[in-house]
């Protein structure tokens, strides 16, 4: 076994270096792991905002969809008392008729009857094109 000898002020001056070497490597240790902690939490709010964003318009684009099925479906159910609503204004034109739809009640002289609106003129002229699919009601007058 060898012995070294070494003086105090050689002893003073390594535990100087090993104490600086400890600093350093915990000061090192802490600004990796608050590097690592910064970059984990901006990865985590990234996916997290991709994901709500992704979630959102999926979501968004599944009610469209949901909606846009329904107003189709509504529309092939609607379209035999389309017909049979057809039919039976076909045979009121040029009659005086009152049609009643979901927002106003027009009366006048029924001139047409097209695919999926129909033409009444009331007594000052003024023409109205009603869509088929918003008379609620018919009468005679």
């Amino acid at each position: 076994m060898i012995r070294l000898a070494i003086s105090n002020e050689a002893r003073a001056a390594l535990l100087n270096l090993l104490g600086s070497l400890q600093e350093n490597l915990t000061s090192t240790t802490t600004n990796v792991l608050t590097t690592t902690t910064a970059t984990t939490n901006e990865i985590l709010t990234n996916t997290t905002t991709a994901t709500t964003n992704l979630l959102t318009n999926t979501t968004t684009a599944t009610t469209n969809l949901l909606n846009n099925t329904l107003i189709n479906l509504l529309r092939l159910r609607l379209l035999p008392n389309l017909n049979a609503l057809r039919n039976d204004l076909t045979n009121r034109i040029n009659q005086t008729v009152q049609l009643s739809t979901e927002y106003d009640t027009l009366s006048g002289v029924l001139l047409a009857v097209l695919s999926d609106y129909v033409v009444l003129a009331e007594s000052d002229g003024t023409m109205h094109f009603v869509p088929l699919s918003k008379i609620e009601t018919v009468a005679s007058l």
